[in-house]
């Protein structure tokens, strides 16, 4: 027992500190002195097959805790629906969950988020009606958030409204994490107006809290809110990232604001620090391209390394259509047959 102890706790000890590979031929080492492996050995090299997203070695250890009977743990069964998710098997991940006898919050969380992540939201949300029957399981903070993205994703606001006001009734002081779920939800689901009532209720926010609300006013064509609420948030000390520019960029483009649009994604790199990305120049192009600057969309695609992008050409090329600009879509239109000259449209 305490041989078999020492084994485990060194090869803990090497998956804590990053030395993965000795850590799995310790594993094997016990294996072969005929050293009986327990739930905690099996956790920590699990682990290390989650870290490096290893499918087949991770199907191999879940074998052999099928063998010992320890697949039906909680601690167990937890770690190997997170390899199963990670390494894209959405069976196995169902598989693991339902070999637990006794599942724990943990084990619903798991499963109700690989769900929405490999994009069945509707089963993420049956999944959390069978937890709300279990009698011994109470749905925590990450749960709620969990379900009410699979809501946002489904635009099912009845679903959420019923949560939200479960809720109110249960817990009168919401977590952030929570709050910021609500509020995403309802801006998907296009009830924008009681998204912001929520937001300005809060009484603590984060950057998270910014983004969303930033977010879905400019999904929603509000964009002078949508400003205002960025410059909230900078007077407040929060500073901004970049998907906070994803916000404000997209909120410029659906109000039309391009002017506006254009000194944001000009600061980000000169007062912010932030260098633009894909999606950034996706957002610009989009702005210009409904404005028809087409040829300052054209020049700004040009500046950045990654402007080699199909999608942002293909959306100046419809741009120039859209206000009937053969000069810039002749141009646009030989870029992109130089990028993939077999493309049929």
């Amino acid at each position: 027992m305490c041989k078999s102890f020492s084994i485990g706790s060194r090869k803990t000890g090497f998956a804590e500190n990053l030395q993965p590979e000795k850590g799995l031929e310790l594993f094997k080492l016990m294996n072969q002195k005929g050293l009986q492996p327990d739930r905690f050995s099996f956790v920590a090299v699990l682990g290390i097959s989650c870290n490096k997203e290893d499918l087949e070695a991770g199907r191999s250890l879940h074998c052999q805790t099928i063998k010992l009977g320890l697949d039906s743990s909680a601690f167990v069964g937890n770690v190997l629906m997170t390899i199963y998710s990670k390494c894209g098997s959405i069976g196995s991940v169902e598989s693991a969950f339902w070999s637990i006898k006794e599942k724990d919050v943990i084990s619903w969380n798991t499963f109700i988020v690989a769900c929405s992540h490999f994009g069945d939201h509707a089963k993420a949300l049956m999944v959390y009606r069978e937890m709300e029957n279990a009698c011994d399981i109470h749905p925590d903070d990450f749960t709620l958030s969990g379900v009410l993205t699979a809501c946002a994703e489904l635009a099912s606001i009845r679903h959420g409204r019923q949560i939200h006001t479960h809720l109110i009734r249960s817990k009168p002081n919401l977590d952030i994490g929570v709050c910021n779920a609500l509020i995403n939800m309802y801006a998907k689901c296009g009830a924008i107006e009681l998204a912001l009532r929520l937001f300005h209720s809060m009484p603590n926010r984060n950057l998270v809290s910014y983004n969303t609300m930033i977010m879905g006013l400019g999904n929603h064509g509000r964009g002078q809110t949508a400003l205002e609420i960025f410059k909230q948030m900078k007077t407040w000390g929060f500073s901004p990232d970049s998907i906070t520019f994803i916000g404000v960029l997209t909120a410029c483009s659906h109000a039309g604001l391009v002017d506006a649009g254009l000194i944001y994604f000009d600061s980000m790199k000169e007062t912010y620090g932030i260098s633009p990305q894909l999606e950034h120049l996706s957002c610009l192009v989009d702005m210009l391209g409904r404005a028809g600057r087409l040829e300052v969309a054209e020049r700004y695609i040009e500046m950045f390394p990654f402007g080699n992008d199909l999608i942002i050409w293909g959306s100046l090329l419809s741009s120039c259509r859209l206000h009937k600009n053969v000069v810039v879509g002749e141009r646009v239109a030989k870029r992109l047959l130089e990028l993939q000259p077999t493309a049929a449209g």
